[in-house]
């Protein structure tokens, strides 16, 4: 018989969501466990690991782990592909570009100093009944909590064990590269190549994060695509060649995945398609959602009143519900048009940096 463990909330995933959550419930004095199938917390992130200067602002997060500052985005939109003759919009975009696995590994290490029983190579398994069945270090345990909060990403188990919709994807996959220029501003490419997606270069320091993000299944994949960027940087005189790291991971781009409650589970951050559906941006989200996520589930437990939790969604809606149906709506179009429209014209309408963005679009 699989040894028992009780708790009020059982969080999967120590990303920023998870551990936002687990923090957020331990320091209201509930019993967590949280874990990540990880052996090491934070490792191999595949984002872009930009994030808004707000963040900071907004929640008391350990700023040990900003790389670097950045004012501005510029977006290129490609017109040749060997030589950097590109339409180009600049936006106002202050942020900083972190170190992901120092960022992760400062959440997770404060859940566990408030409290939160925290277990890395654990994984979720499935359900029995109202209890979750985890494997840790290949021993099987049964966890008996009040809540479950899924913070498992993109691909969640737990939402594909609940028999709810998973939604596809982008593609992601990212080098780190040595520059070979000062690069101050965060930079993004449109391609045609890129099929519903984008590629970047952010720079932290004498590096910087090279990626992108594409819907699979046409001529070029990802890994090739991003091959070819990277040697017309390369030619260009940005980066240099060779890479210090490589990852990669999939990018939610769909919106919102409801429900965002059902039963005794609640959803948040990239497990609740809290990822900008044009930009790809998440982290800001997943603390946020992470942090509301515990603080009704520490309501819900301290009322009596596990209908409490319902609450969740609402607070998640207002926050983001309008922002994130513009987005999609732009995304959608952005798709349509991809092979029938002239390219420049429609990135102008569906990317954020140009003035088309803020037309509403119609109904879907």
């Amino acid at each position: 018989m699989a040894q028992q463990l009780q708790c009020d909330v059982l969080v999967i995933g120590a990303g920023p969501s998870g551990s936002s959550a687990a923090l957020r419930g331990a320091r209201e004095g509930l019993d967590v466990i949280l874990i990540d199938s990880k052996p090491r917390i934070g490792e191999r992130p595949h984002c872009g690991e930009f994030v808004p200067y707000q963040l900071f602002m907004e929640f008391d997060l350990n700023r040990n782990s900003i790389v670097k500052q950045v004012d501005s985005l510029e977006t290129w939109i490609m017109e040749t592909k060997s030589d950097i003759q590109f339409k180009k919009s600049a936006i106002q975009s202050k942020g900083y570009l972190i170190d992901r696995p120092k960022f992760d590994r400062n959440l997770a290490r404060e859940a566990a100093a408030s409290g939160a029983l925290t277990m890395s190579s654990t994984s979720f398994v499935d359900f029995e009944g109202n209890k979750s069945r985890i494997n840790s270090v290949g021993e099987n345990l049964l966890v008996d909590a009040k809540f479950v909060v899924a913070a498992d990403g993109a691909y969640s188990k737990v939402r594909k064990k609940m028999g709810l919709e998973i939604n596809d994807c982008l593609v992601g996959c990212q080098l780190e590269v040595p520059l070979n220029q000062n690069i101050s501003n965060a930079m993004v490419f449109l391609d045609k190549d890129y099929y519903g997606g984008y590629g970047w270069l952010f720079p932290k320091g004498s590096t910087a994060n090279l990626g992108l993000g594409m819907f699979p299944g046409r001529d070029i994949t990802p890994a090739k695509a991003l091959h070819n960027l990277s040697n017309m940087l390369i030619k260009n005189g940005l980066t240099r060649p060779g890479w210090l790291a490589r990852t990669g991971g999939l990018i939610p781009c769909h919106g919102i995945r409801f429900p965002l409650v059902k039963d005794n589970v609640l959803f948040c951050g990239d497990a609740a398609g809290l990822t900008h559906p044009v930009t790809g941006a998440g982290i800001s989200q997943a603390v946020y959602s992470g942090n509301v996520a515990g603080e009704y589930v520490a309501k819900a437990v301290k009322s009596k009143n596990l209908s409490l939790v319902n609450e969740y969604h609402d607070s998640i809606l207002l926050q983001y519900g309008a922002i994130f149906r513009h987005a999609l709506s732009k995304k959608i179009l952005l798709v349509k048009g991809w092979e029938e429209e002239d390219f420049t014209e429609l990135c102008e309408k569906t990317w954020i940096s140009f003035k088309g963005y803020k037309k509403r679009e119609r109904s879907f």
